[in-house]
């Protein structure tokens, strides 16, 4: 008995230690050299492009290819979040600020029952980013394909959403990743920079 526990004792420890390396390899700033200079962690070009069609909060489309040709900030948040979203809507108005110019910035609702376009209207104006950031709304099927595709976990009662900025290129391609607990304005602004010096692609 004492051995079969022991052993069992080993092999949960392997485990959360391989769990925790996977961890450190996605939600880490990769500032080695195959990091592309970014620094935010850039993502692998086998990554697939992941199309989506939504609403947004004035009943336009939001689309993945009317993004096309520019790069695009995409994350995922939700109007009655009262901590982790006002902050990264708040990092990326930084980034904004800091940047050039104003580039497209996309939120996909991960709270498909509690967010309206009135309740995004009244967040972003809150936030003071009415009119720079998009908000993708859709039915709870139609956002359950987007959160799948970009590996985000949604807001229900028992459990946070995951909280994620990405920089996509010009194509749609996820280029860089950002988790929120890393975030700052000027690395992102320093991401979208060197995106921009590309002509909008992720590689020079």
């Amino acid at each position: 008995m004492l051995r079969s526990r022991t052993m069992l004792a080993i092999v949960t420890a392997l485990t959360l230690v391989a769990i925790g390396a996977v961890l450190a390899a996605v939600s880490s700033p990769d500032s080695s050299s195959g990091s592309g200079g970014y620094s935010g962690s850039s993502l692998p070009k086998a990554v697939p492009i992941e199309p989506f069609s939504l609403q947004d909060e004035n009943g336009r489309p939001v689309t993945l290819s009317s993004l096309h040709g520019r790069p695009t900030i995409l994350t995922f948040l939700y109007t009655s979040c009262r901590d982790i979203c006002p902050l990264t809507a708040q990092q990326i108005r930084g980034a904004l600020d800091l940047n050039e110019r104003d580039i497209p910035v996309v939120a996909i609702s991960v709270d498909p029952k509690g967010d309206t376009p009135e309740s995004v209207k009244n967040w972003l104006a809150r936030q003071r980013l009415d009119g720079r950031i998009t908000w993708g709304l859709g039915s709870e099927s139609q956002l359950q394909k987007v959160w799948r595709d970009y590996g985000i976990a949604p807001q229900t009662n028992r459990s946070d959403h995951s909280a994620y900025v990405f920089v996509l290129d010009r194509d749609g391609r996820r280029c860089v990743s950002w988790p929120v607990s890393q975030l700052t304005p000027e690395g992102l602004q320093h991401d979208l920079k060197l995106i921009a010096e590309r002509n909008g692609a992720c590689q020079a």
